[in-house]
């Protein structure tokens, strides 16, 4: 102990050069740097109390005392080793019966299990603690911690088995295999064990009366001991922490390659934090200031829980593949977003209350109440997004877009129309979240106490400016904006819109998609849309002109026409598409030594052109039955060539 003193002694004295070089005690960092040194040089010069301490502490115990310590640990460490042994087989018969159909209730079943196993060790700690003799004594006190930390850090193992669970992968949480689950296990464990000795030290030596002054330089001799210890756990087990990490990033994550190197590099944050814990540690001590532990401790417990929860919500959604969110997905999301906040509004005071000491608790009230309205009101907005996101969701899947582009396996040759409001959902969806976005962000900020009036109105300026800018753009965006509300067009209707027609595949905020027939996709900005004929509203009427022989018996082609109509209307195929059967105008011409008779029909605009082929199909094949002819070529009564050989050969059968 006197090396070490020798070896302080001077680095105090050097502290204390560095702050008469970098400021005198009127700059704020130079009575920093003297106020430490001097705090230092206080704490150092009771080393020798420190050695006194120790060497009278065996005093305090007798060896029963001490074997009943160990007792506690022994024995309430087998009577939940047993007890987990005990009921090994049914924990498996229970991942075995509900592993598949029911995950949720497997997990709790083991945990329950595995929670009978703690109360094990709490029952046999609890009664070792009672041979000790009285709490209120030292060695009561002393017993009575012992048990506290064992249950503990047997707590945190008991959460951490069950997301990991190294004999039962069925039953397991995290994305891990078996080799890996076991040594996280041993890690973390190593994670709280280490810092719950090291606050026990100095709780048990609160206990036993040391001293505060004894206490600061005891923990100025044992953190750089325990914060190496803990960084050598970080990197000793950083590559199965990044497997954990790294199996909860999904495939389809947009942000998936930066999310999965910073889940292989997350040892460097680990290690800076354990590193300025260890810091903060010998800060407090130097100071006397022991809210600063306490605070770097609340923000570890948050990102622990931060992990189990994160994890989980994986568990529970990693096996829905469909595009469409469902009800547990948008709860799971809300449910992740709320633990988010809370840890956020708990460790923002930790750092700077009890951290940093930056402020106090009387001058942070007004912003904790600001802070926790500013969450809640976050919370709020992304609920809300998240049920109207649902709910637009929902109806984009239940009523898919007629596909506009080729299909080789279709029969007819225009898609069907969408609905007006499936039309323009797309462009809902976006306004709406656009919408809800600008105000939480204007809300939040107003409750953190930030003044938006100047934001507002610099936004306001600045939309003119870009209104002056783009006259295209907005002329492009206004004039959209006007179609959609007068309905003009719909996703799957053919429109003729002047220079360019085709069927709407799609539009934008700005432009709309325009497939033509032989497949050329046109992307028109609607303010050069001067006006627009849509082919594929309510009905259309189609005539169509064939030529038959000139002593056609017109009375009788007229009744089969409308016979021919009539029989298509009752038919099932057609019966929703004809609005008028089918049906013979008259004679409209006399060209060719023929007669050009007109038909017409009235359809729905869907697919008119399969109505006309099929009514010509069954003309073709009804008509000649009766001796109605269709009219010939000139040339084919003139006897050129084959076809007067061919009339002749006709003639002699």
């Amino acid at each position: 102990m006197a090396a070490a003193t020798c070896v302080v002694v001077p680095a105090t004295a050097a502290w204390a050069q560095a702050a008469k070089i970098f400021g005198t005690g009127s700059t704020t960092f130079g009575t920093f740097l003297t106020t430490l040194s001097e705090r230092l040089d206080h704490t150092v010069t009771h080393i020798p109390k420190l050695v006194r301490y120790l060497v009278a502490l065996p005093q305090q115990f007798d060896l029963a005392t001490v074997l009943l310590l160990a007792a506690i640990v022994i024995g309430g460490l087998t009577a939940e080793y047993l007890t987990r042994q005990a009921l090994q087989r049914m924990r498996h018969g229970i991942f075995a019966r509900h592993g598949g159909e029911s995950p949720l209730r497997a997990f709790l079943h083991a945990a329950l299990l595995d929670g009978l196993a703690l109360l094990a060790l709490m029952v046999v700690g609890r009664f070792v603690v009672g041979q000790v003799g009285d709490p209120d004594s030292i060695p009561g006190k002393v017993a009575h911690q012992v048990l506290i930390a064992l249950l503990y850090w047997r707590g945190f193992n008991f959460i951490f088995r069950a997301w990991l669970h190294p004999t039962a992968p069925e039953g397991r949480i995290a994305p891990v295999d078996d080799a890996t689950a076991q040594r996280l296990l041993v890690g973390l464990n190593f994670v709280i064990l280490i810092p719950l000795v090291a606050r026990h030290i100095v709780m048990f030596m609160a206990v036993t009366q040391a001293g505060s002054n004894v206490i600061s330089t005891a923990i100025i001799f044992t953190v750089p001991f325990f914060g190496a210890c803990q960084v050598y756990v970080i990197w000793r087990w950083r590559r199965d922490m990044a497997a954990w990490l790294s199996g909860m990033v999904s495939k389809t994550d947009l942000f998936r390659a930066l999310k999965l190197a910073m889940a292989e590099e997350w040892w460097i944050g680990g290690i800076a934090f354990y590193t300025v814990t260890a810091l903060s540690a010998i800060y407090a001590a130097i100071t006397e200031r022991a809210d600063a532990m306490r605070g770097l401790a609340v923000v570890e417990s948050m990102l622990i829980l931060l992990l189990l929860l994160e994890t989980l919500v994986h568990r529970r959604t990693r096996h829905l593949t469909t595009e469409v969110p469902t009800v547990g997905e948008v709860l799971a999301s809300c449910l992740r977003l709320a633990v988010r906040l809370l840890a956020l509004v708990v460790a923002i005071p930790a750092i700077l209350i009890d951290a940093l000491g930056i402020m106090t608790p009387e001058e942070w009230a007004p912003h904790q109440n600001a802070m926790k309205l500013a969450a809640l009101s976050t919370l709020a907005a992304f609920v809300l997004w998240r049920i109207v996101k649902y709910r637009m969701d929902r109806y984009i899947a239940d009523n898919p877009l007629p596909a506009a582009g080729f299909d080789a396996q279709a029969e007819e040759d225009q898609p069907a129309s969408a609905s007006r409001l499936r039309t323009i959902m797309p462009v809902l969806r976006m306004t709406a979240g656009i919408t809800i976005l600008v105000l939480a962000t204007l809300l939040v900020m107003s409750e953190l106490g930030i003044n938006i009036t100047p934001l507002i109105a610099g936004a306001s300026v600045l939309g003119l400016a870009v209104s002056f800018g783009s006259q295209s753009l907005v002329r492009d965006i206004v004039s959209g904006v006007f179609f959609l509300a007068e309905d003009s067009f719909r996703v799957g209707e053919y429109i003729d819109a002047t220079k360019v027609k085709g069927t709407v595949e799609g539009f934008s905020i700005r432009s709309i998609r325009l497939r033509h027939q032989n497949g050329q996709l046109h992307i028109v900005p609607f303010g050069q849309l001067t006006h627009i004929t849509n082919f594929s509203r309510d009905w259309t009427t189609v005539k169509f002109n064939l030529a038959f022989a000139l002593e056609t018996d017109v009375e009788l082609l007229r009744k089969t026409v409308k016979k021919i109509g009539l029989d298509m209307m009752n038919e099932p195929a057609f019966a929703k598409e004809l609005l008028q059967p089918l049906k013979m105008q008259g004679i409209v011409d006399i060209k060719d030594a023929s007669l050009i008779v007109r038909f017409k029909f009235t359809a729905r605009p869907n697919n008119p052109s399969l109505i006309q082929r099929t009514a010509i199909r069954r003309l073709f094949e009804s008509l000649p039955k009766l001796g109605i002819a269709f009219a010939k070529p000139p040339y084919a009564m003139m006897g050129f060539g084959g076809f007067d050989a061919a009339a002749r050969a006709q003639a002699a059968q």
